[in-house]
């Protein structure tokens, strides 16, 4: 896959490619069913995983990137601290996808309980 940020000089900063694209989606795809399974489980904060596994992923890429611009002759960049926070910010929209996900399963649980706790007050009455 040559989808991504690209800081080389002969390649724009950021490319995809059209057979790229169902592979992306699906992954997305899958990411969301697991956060949505790991969301609605007893213990919620297994749904913070995977939004904290990609957030880790994306800082370690800005940190691998950040010293290949410094170590690059990025001359060609014109403002190369622009160009990675554009890429970190898109590279965390995956991140912001699951969280809320998270925060929509975990909502509808918590109105789900809710929602049995009066059922329960008013069969006691």
């Amino acid at each position: 896959m040559s989808t991504g940020f690209h800081f080389n000089e002969d390649m724009p900063l950021f490319t995809i490619q059209g057979q790229d694209i169902p592979i992306i989606l699906t992954m997305l795809a899958a990411a969301v069913a697991l956060e949505v399974f790991l969301s609605l489980k007893k213990d919620g904060r297994l749904g913070l995983v995977l939004p904290g596994l990609w957030l880790l992923l994306a800082v370690l890429r800005l940190a691998f990137r950040a010293v290949q611009v410094v170590h690059a002759d990025s001359s060609w960049l014109a403002n190369p601290g622009q160009a990675l926070a554009v890429a970190f910010t898109v590279e965390n929209i995956p991140t912001l996808f699951l969280l809320a996900a998270y925060g929509l399963c975990r909502g509808l649980k918590r109105r789900k309980t809710r929602r049995q706790l009066e059922q329960s007050r008013i069969k006691d009455l």
